[in-house]
């Protein structure tokens, strides 16, 4: 019988390793450069949430959670068509990019764009910060006929209604102490508010917006009726209520 040499089966062998470790160190060198490229693209920049909530009457403030120059740092810069940023309702600061915003912001929605730029590129990023109605007290009344004729003054100081923050609602007379009444309200888009209340049994729809740019007031209609969308179908009257 033939001997084979160990040196020529070792031979082969030797070689398919190394073919399979040099496949080996192709495969991990494509992943180091794809990981390099990823980390390279540019200047980050980011904050916590595209959508910021706060309430009525309520200032505060937010700030980017990430921010990486890559290596040159620029300048941070905030744009919005609304008018409340040249009003001092809301506040940019450059060195930081934090946003601040005062109690006096009023109701509604705004678009921010936040830029970062250097000398080789520029980023942005758009943040919606949403100023709700959340709660308050309001004295008023209401007054029967045509809403479109009832001027929105003289407010008349019959009732007081509380909005609380869980959605509830209550009513006062201030001439009648047995008066009650009870229901819900909603905050619908921006400055809306619906209203449902029952009071001796009978129900009744009170839709209408606060207005907040001089006097805080909660002005619309009333009746007993509405159809799918909240709208007042026949309306009684308009209300008027003023902050208290």
């Amino acid at each position: 019988m033939k001997t084979i040499p160990i040196r020529s089966i070792l031979r082969p062998c030797f070689g398919l390793f190394i073919g399979i470790g040099l496949l080996q160190s192709c495969n991990n060198d494509d992943g180091t450069v794809q990981k390099a490229l990823g980390e390279e693209t540019g200047i980050t920049l980011g904050y916590p949430d595209s959508i910021v909530r706060t309430t009525f009457k309520n200032g505060g403030n937010v700030g980017p959670n990430e921010i990486d120059w890559k290596g040159e740092k620029g300048t941070l810069s905030m744009f919005t068509s609304n008018e409340t940023l040249t009003d001092n309702h809301i506040k940019f600061e450059e060195e930081s990019g934090i946003i601040f915003w005062s109690r006096l912001l009023p109701l509604g929605t705004y678009d921010l764009t936040i830029t970062a730029k250097n000398n080789k590129e520029s980023v942005s990023t758009t943040i919606q910060l949403v100023n709700r109605f959340d709660q308050g007290y309001f004295n008023g009344g209401f007054i029967a006929g045509n809403p479109e004729e009832i001027p929105n003054s003289p407010i008349p100081s019959e009732f007081g209604i509380i909005l609380n923050e869980d959605q509830t609602f209550g009513m006062i007379d201030f001439d009648d102490p047995t008066f009650s009444a009870s229901g819900t309200w909603e905050n619908l888009e921006d400055a809306a508010i619906a209203i449902e209340y029952t009071s001796n049994g009978e129900t009744t729809y009170m839709k209408g917006q606060v207005d907040d740019q001089e006097e805080i007031t909660l002005i619309g209609t009333y009746g007993d009726e509405k159809d799918a969308s909240g709208e007042i179908l026949d309306p009684k009257g308009k209300f008027l209520f003023k902050w208290d």
